[in-house]
């Protein structure tokens, strides 16, 4: 199981130093972006049926905001229980506070095990790009 993550910014041509500017290089295509869209699409032409899985966030080449994005987040976390759920938008009725973690940059698998953890807690709001944690007493579910 393979996935790919591009920036949607990360546009710069290789030709100034974002990647490599050799000729076979350039063939694959002109920035890191091009590239990586492109070797999506070789992959599906060269092994028919298989569906690479892979998403663009809203930034340029920079892994903090990458391992930030919803796709990063929706791939990497381990929701085997499926108790959470990741939401594409912040719910307006989030609950009341019975918890919050901003104290240091928590991963969001961290956030999962406090409100996990803590009595009331039926769910919580993870900023991300701050590693920080809101556990709330309403169990969303939509």
């Amino acid at each position: 199981d393979i996935r790919f993550l591009f920036g949607s910014r990360d546009t710069k041509q290789c030709g100034v130093g974002a990647c490599s500017d050799l000729c076979d290089a350039m063939l694959t295509g002109k920035s890191r972006l091009q590239r990586g869209l492109n070797f999506v699409s070789h992959l599906k032409r060269e092994f028919h049926g298989f569906e690479p899985l892979w998403g663009i966030f809203n930034f340029g080449h920079d892994h903090i905001r990458a391992f930030s994005s919803h796709y990063f987040i929706t791939w990497a976390l381990p929701y085997a229980n499926k108790k959470y759920r990741v939401t594409d938008r912040v719910v307006v009725d989030k609950g009341a506070p019975v918890g919050d973690y901003v104290d240091r940059f928590y991963a969001a698998w961290e956030c999962m095990d406090k409100c996990d953890r803590t009595s009331g807690c039926h769910s919580f709001m993870y900023i991300p790009i701050a590693g920080q944690c809101f556990l709330k007493d309403r169990c969303v579910d939509s």
